[in-house]
């Protein structure tokens, strides 16, 4: 949005001052949430922006490939009206070959370069990170801004696994199988609330990937890959002591409960698991499964973890 609150078009996205680096490799910087959720927003829609000129480039290759797959045939009538003619139709069945050669290359390297380039993790940040820090804007000290480290690169890869280690099951035909674990930090960051209090936060995606071989009914060897992820998200708060007043009793079985000489710290944390609150939308076969959870559910559920540090505190006279 801008200054006045109007949603920007694709034209104004066009040539933004968003670095590549941040498209494919994450981002560390501080902003303010309205210049987060801009920031955001222009790099979906610049991502969008070359997914547009990339499908173009492929269409208008194989369109004009067609064409000259086509007038190959189209153009046998003209050998018999002249000779000099004739001359067409070989010279379009010439380029066929070379012609597909030309558009599978070509097809094949500008997918790769737009892969390279652009990612698919601002899609979460653009949806679930816009909607909590809309929330917690008001909070905030006057023109406070919100510190935020990010990793959009896949959790699935070698650099993010934590464990390696064979899988058994009784399952029928089930031949041998290994079980790898990752997980990636999506995010941290910090920012202080209007009330002097100071909140860390930190968001990651943890990741159980089974491969396992197995022989079918018929007899056949088959290959699967089945994944479960969770998203555990920490909150860690400091609250002044000299504005809020510790309650009498804590439930320690929600909360991690610390004190230095001038704050109160607490600690909360919440598992988002698909499999378990919303098995309905659960995919074995999808490497992540955040999506599954409703933005204004994933938003409310964090505020709830900022309301339970709070809950243990009470203002003072």
């Amino acid at each position: 949005m801008d200054r006045q609150g109007n949603v920007l078009n694709k034209e104004q996205y066009i040539g933004a001052p968003i670095e590549r680096a941040h498209l494919h490799r994450g981002f560390n910087s501080k902003k303010t949430p309205v210049k987060w959720i801009r920031f955001f927003r222009a790099c979906v829609m610049q991502r969008e922006i070359a997914r547009e000129f990339k499908n173009k480039r492929i269409k208008n290759t194989w369109f004009i490939f067609l064409g000259i797959f086509v007038g190959s045939f189209v153009t046998i009538p003209l050998s018999s009206i002249s000779p000099s003619l004739g001359i067409i139709p070989g010279a379009l069945g010439v380029l066929v070959f070379p012609g597909i050669i030309i558009a599978i290359i070509t097809t094949y390297r500008t997918n790769r370069k737009f892969k390279k380039n652009f990612t698919e993790g601002f899609d979460f940040f653009a949806d679930y990170f816009s909607a909590l820090f809309t929330l917690i804007e008001e909070d905030l000290q006057l023109d406070s801004k919100i510190a935020l480290e990010a990793n959009v690169k896949d959790t699935v890869t070698d650099e993010n696994l934590i464990k390696n280690e064979s899988y058994t099951s009784e399952s029928r035909g089930f031949i041998s199988g290994v079980e790898k674990n990752y997980e990636r930090v999506i995010s941290k960051g910090s920012c202080f609330f209007n009330d002097e209090s100071l909140i860390f936060f930190q968001f990651s995606e943890r990741t159980r990937k089974r491969i396992i071989k197995k022989r079918g009914s018929s007899g056949k060897r088959k290959t699967k890959h089945k994944y479960r992820a969770a998203y555990p998200f920490t909150i860690k708060m400091k609250i002044p002591k000299h504005k809020y007043q510790l309650n009498p009793t804590i439930d320690t079985s929600q909360i991690s409960f610390a004190e230095d000489d001038q704050y109160y710290v607490f600690k909360v944390y919440r598992k988002f698991d698909v499999k378990k609150e919303n098995p309905d939308q659960y995919n074995p076969y999808e490497e992540s499964s955040i999506s599954s959870f409703a933005v204004d559910y994933f938003s409310l559920e964090v505020i709830n973890l900022i309301n339970t540090c709070y809950s243990c505190v009470t203002p003072s006279a």
